[in-house]
């Protein structure tokens, strides 16, 4: 059961998705949302039942769910939710500068001016977005290009292993981020037609770690908010960012 002793909710596979992915992606989500917690163990029958698959698929999604971080298996006694805490936020979003920023370095010393200029077309139209799902639509566009450009086959397959902290849409969720972000490409894209490398590096890093702040907003909101099984005081000071070597 959860907390409070609701039931899981509804959460059906949705188009496209592996009946696994389906299952990951809700527990994801019922982590974020709180109604799983740190310490808790897994309730594979109910999130079976929840999504409306067998145990099969669950103990497929443990495996993955394990390896992003956000639970731990326990030889003979199941899986146990993780901590999604002020920490392993900063972290995470300390890993997406770094990866973004190794990106751009890479794709500024293979890029032609072509490709700088489609960038900088796409960072235009981000700047006009204000809809969340236009602007992830988009802003994949950006990211995903810049990583396509670095030209490292292994980098793309990292990005793809992290899943995002943030189940479902990211600008949707957290407010502030297509402000954030917005700001974020602008700099980066500049950085970029300037030839700055180390800017580049440096425009990421702090860009994941905005967002961070603001992600730490919404979970300690949450913690709060009976809605989503709340009950326990905000946090009172953001963490510092990490250190960088």
């Amino acid at each position: 059961m959860t907390r409070a002793g609701r039931p899981l909710a509804r959460n059906a596979p949705r188009a496209g998705e592996t009946i696994a992915e389906a299952v990951a992606r809700f527990v994801r989500m019922e982590i974020f949302d709180g109604r799983l917690v740190d310490g808790q163990r897994l309730p594979q029958d109910e999130v079976a039942a929840a999504v409306g698959v067998s145990r099969i698929p669950v103990r497929e999604a443990i495996i993955v769910l394990e390896r992003e971080g956000w639970v731990r298996s326990e030889r003979h006694r199941g899986a146990f939710v993780n901590a999604l805490d002020d920490r392993a936020v900063i972290d995470r979003f300390a890993l997406y500068g770094r990866f973004y920023g190794f990106a751009a370095r890479r794709a500024l010393q293979r890029m032609q001016p072509g490709d700088l200029e489609a960038l900088g077309r796409l960072a235009a139209e981000l700047g006009r977005l204000d809809d969340p799902h236009a602007f992830e639509r988009v802003n994949n566009l950006y990211m995903s290009r810049l990583v396509q450009l670095a030209g490292s086959a292994r980098l793309r397959g990292v990005l793809r292993s992290t899943a995002q902290i943030v189940p479902g849409n990211f600008f949707a969720t957290v407010p502030n981020s297509v402000a954030i972000q917005q700001i974020g490409i602008s700099e980066l894209q500049a950085a970029l037609e300037a030839g700055d490398t180390d800017a580049t590096e440096r425009i990421c890093a702090a860009m994941e770690h905005r967002h961070a702040l603001e992600v730490i907003e919404v979970l300690s909101a949450r913690r709060c908010d009976p809605r989503f099984g709340g009950s326990r005081p905000a946090t009172a000071a953001r963490p510092g960012p990490a250190r960088r070597t």
